[in-house]
């Protein structure tokens, strides 16, 4: 597959995506954006994993007159920027500790590395601009064409490393019109205090994605209400 960039976020992206590899040949596009390309829906954020280090980002972006953010380069993540505009460029990485919210990160040069990280196997599809190869360890075309959302990994080991993956499912499952596999729903399920953990600033971040208003109420009340998960999910 060959992205044909035509929003102005979209050729923002293409320009970030061919500077990187050019440099760097393990240079991607990654997760909801390759997502969003194979369902034919309007990609409202770019997203390219790269195995150049943050420095090497940031001092390419530089060199070629683009604005970045670089407050999370420890993290692997900058944010490549142009007046309104802007593409998430992170290092592949792989966690070296799994509690908490920010586990350490190793940076590493294999996108099969790296897709363990990954949330949902959705959101773990590798797109070369440069080949038109996309790469897909756990199905995650399959699970597109059958409409449903899985866990990479063991469902409830991921939710309880972060519980803002419930809420993250739940939006998907909402705006894709996916249905949840039983695993995850069962984990979702048992595990849905979890929720409360969270801050409410970054449970609104992740609400306010959903542009539809009826969806929007769908995902608040099921996080006020455990019992809709029933009416809404299953």
């Amino acid at each position: 597959m060959i992205f044909q960039p035509k929003s102005k976020l979209e050729k923002f992206g293409n320009k970030i995506y061919f500077l990187l590899v050019e440099n760097f040949p393990q240079t991607f596009f990654v997760g909801g954006t390759v997502r969003d390309m194979l369902l034919k829906r309007n990609i409202l954020d770019i997203d390219v994993a790269t195995s150049a280090r943050p420095d090497e980002i940031v001092s390419l972006l530089e060199k070629n007159q683009i604005v970045c953010d670089d407050k999370n380069k420890n993290f692997g993540n900058i944010i490549a920027k142009q007046k309104n505009l802007s593409v998430e460029i992170t290092t592949l990485r792989q966690d070296l500790k799994s509690e908490g919210r920010y586990p350490k990160v190793k940076f590493i040069n294999s996108i099969k590395a790296d897709s363990k990280r990954r949330d949902f196997t959705i959101n773990a599809l590798y797109l070369s601009q440069k080949t038109g190869k996309i790469s897909d360890f756990y199905k995650g075309r399959q699970d597109l064409k059958n409409k449903v959302i899985k866990f990479i990994g063991n469902p409830t080991t991921r939710i309880k490393q972060d519980p803002l993956r419930i809420v993250r499912a739940l939006r998907l499952a909402l705006i894709l019109n996916f249905k949840l596999n039983r695993a995850a729903y069962l984990a979702i399920k048992n595990n849905f205090a979890a929720v409360h953990l969270l801050t409410n600033s970054r449970t609104a971040a992740e609400i306010k994605k959903i542009k539809n208003f009826r969806q929007r109420e769908y995902l608040e009340a099921t996080l006020n209400n455990k019992k809709l998960l029933d009416k809404y999910f299953k």
